[in-house]
């Protein structure tokens, strides 16, 4: 049924349990799994770039590619890019034809008012998205 799925982490705990989703789902219907890391280009501040947080995200899918590897995922995709995270969620989707996007909801204050990014990403997708909690 899904022959790409997408899981953006943010190297939080939160998204272990999103994490745990996509890995199972990836298993059932041998599905390529993308994990994607994005570096919030509006919160960079000055003097620091892209290039100075890279690593921070790869340690972020690394982590899920050993998981989903140890686990039998046979194909594990991994990309750390920069830009504002629900844009680039959807744009990453789009581009590589993800089927399913499975997303952690952080349920911090912020989120109320400001709403977050599973909320903007599941209102403007063009594919599902499973938000796990």
């Amino acid at each position: 049924m899904y022959g790409d799925i997408l899981v953006p982490t943010d190297g939080r705990e939160n998204t272990e349990r999103a994490i745990e989703e996509a890995i199972g789902l990836a298993n059932a219907h041998d599905a390529r799994l993308h994990v994607l890391y994005v570096i919030n280009s509006a919160t960079l501040a000055p003097g620091i770039d892209f290039e100075d947080l890279r690593s921070i995200g790869q340690q972020a899918v690394d982590h899920v590619r050993e998981r989903a590897t140890a686990a039998g995922v046979e194909t594990v995709e991994t990309t750390v890019t920069h830009g504002l995270r629900h844009q680039a969620i959807l744009s990453y989707a789009d581009e590589h034809e993800i089927e399913l996007i499975v997303m952690g909801r952080h349920r911090r204050l912020e989120r109320l008012f400001r709403g977050g990014v599973s909320d903007r990403v599941s209102e403007k997708s063009s594919v599902p998205v499973l938000v796990v909690e």
